[in-house]
């Protein structure tokens, strides 16, 4: 790792204070990169379809299950995703710390909060109205005030509180980056080598003394993949030094959480830096509603399986089951989508960061 680390530093100094990506000159500012969508659309359609196929006892071994196994790196996924944007916007935008933290926290709550919330409030809607169903055999819905209320702050872990939607630990842990990406940003895009080095040296080293299952650090790998990626994206990496500080924060990632994580991490990686992926209708529409995909399958596809699982007695209609639940989750997701999301987006969009 110690010879990796000097083989990358030796690098990025020989090149990156020349803006330009081994291919030729740096990309346009505010470039739309068009396979994110896709990338947060199938991640969340894997993570939906491992709960229905896996999660419970519905099925079978067989293709239908194995289908779904790995469909929990989804998360991975998401996370390296955030890596990359999340720089990715600041540095379109112009930001400037710490003038533009407190608006960057601001556009983010505008932005995740609504859907967020509203998803909440429909699982308790659907809990109370499934416990009054005839022939309901779940647990009696039992909430405290100060639950509901740590959900403001994505809090719950911190004080041993449960999630509403089990899912929901890893907005807590999105949340954590961006508080951190708000103050380490300028750092992370420095046009100097050292500062970056640095950036990164800590991100992959924290993981090893702070690696709590409530906090970011454990995570810091998967996230310095996508800032590494960022960094390529705006010309301040060549191919060599990205592709080896690529296998730094993968090998540090492998220690930290583990090998399939790390890969799953690795390969989003690549592909945001290297694939050109053209608009694709059902993934861009999927990538578009991926938030709220990711909060409402739980609640409202669960929901479908238990019932499944219930009527569903012969093994034919049992292995239709995680399809009409798929099918009813992406319904309800839409409508959190056009009704909720969508204009939260244009909200947070709306807050601009004042110049200067």
């Amino acid at each position: 790792m110690t010879t990796l680390l000097a083989e990358s530093a030796a690098t990025l100094a020989g090149t990156s204070e020349t803006p330009e990506l081994a291919g030729g000159a740096m990309p346009p500012r505010g470039r739309r990169v068009e396979i994110l969508e896709p990338l947060r659309g199938l991640a969340a359609l894997a993570v939906a379809w491992f709960h229905f196929t896996n999660a419970t006892g519905l099925l079978p071994e067989g293709w239908l299950r194995a289908s779904g196994r790995y469909g929990w790196l989804g998360v991975e996924v998401f996370f390296v995703i955030s890596g990359f944007i999340i720089p990715y916007s600041l540095f379109n935008a112009g930001y400037r710390f710490p003038r533009h933290a407190g608006r960057f926290i601001l556009k983010r709550i505008v932005r995740l909060d609504p859907p967020y919330i509203a998803a909440i409030l429909l699982t308790i809607a659907l809990w109370y109205l499934s416990a009054a169903a005839p022939g309901y055999r779940g647990t009696v819905p039992q909430l405290e005030w100060l639950t509901l209320l740590l959900h403001l702050g994505y809090l719950n872990a911190f004080f041993g509180f449960p999630w509403v939607i089990p899912v929901l630990w890893t907005l807590a842990i999105e949340f954590q980056f961006y508080l951190l990406m708000a103050i380490v940003f300028p750092v992370a895009a420095s046009r100097s080598w050292a500062p970056r080095l640095a950036t990164l040296v800590v991100f992959c080293g924290v993981p090893f003394f702070a690696s709590g299952e409530a906090l970011v650090f454990r995570f810091l790998g998967l996230f310095a993949l996508g800032i590494i990626t960022f960094q390529r994206s705006i010309g301040r990496l060549s191919s060599r030094a990205y592709l080896g500080l690529l296998a730094l924060a993968a090998s540090t990632s492998y220690f930290a959480i583990g090998l399939q994580m790390t890969l799953a991490g690795v390969l989003t990686a690549l592909l945001i830096a290297y694939v050109e992926l053209p608009k694709f209708g059902p993934l861009t529409f999927l990538g578009a509603m991926s938030y709220s995909l990711y909060l409402l399958h739980v609640p409202v596809g669960g929901r479908a399986v238990n019932l499944g699982s219930r009527w569903a007695g012969e093994t034919a209609w049992r292995l239709a089951v995680p399809f009409v639940a798929l099918a009813i989750s992406i319904v309800a997701s839409y409508l959190l989508y056009r009704f909720v999301e969508r204009p939260a987006r244009k909200w947070s969009a709306s807050l601009r960061y004042s110049p200067g």
